[in-house]
């Protein structure tokens, strides 16, 4: 952030900007120690800097197209909590874990009573007995 501040120093076109905001931004940037760099505070002076107008911002009663849509805001970075968070996420959690317990329970009350191998020995044993029986 602090190249694309520097750049916007060194512009050629500055009219309508008030350099010593954008100075201030950069100063904010580029701040180290137990007072880091706001981004929030840094954008905020870059604005007031152009009068509260973007220049890609569009103009009222002007139907907007193409890259005149005001799509130039830049948003924070997106950071989910980890964890439950909230009431939501430790009501997703609980349901969570209730399905898993249900779904256990069923498999065990639902299960035949017997297995595999049990079926595999009775249709080898029925085989030898009808072998003998011929």
């Amino acid at each position: 952030m602090a190249e694309r501040v520097g750049d916007a120093l060194e512009v050629p076109h500055k009219e309508g900007v008030d350099l010593n905001l954008v100075r201030q931004a950069l100063d904010v940037v580029e701040r180290t120690g137990p007072q880091k760099a706001s981004l929030q505070e840094a954008r905020g002076l870059l604005l007031r800097s152009l009068d509260g107008n973007l220049p890609s911002a569009p103009k009222a009663g002007h139907l907007v197209t193409g890259t005149e849509t005001g799509t130039s805001v830049v948003l924070d970075e997106f950071r989910p909590a980890r964890g439950i968070a909230d009431s939501g996420d430790a009501t997703l959690f609980a349901l969570s874990l209730l399905a898993i317990a249900v779904g256990l329970w069923l498999s065990m009350r639902l299960r035949p009573g017997y297995s595999i191998r049990e079926l595999k020995r009775r249709t080898a044993a029925d085989e030898d007995v009808e072998g003998r029986k011929r």
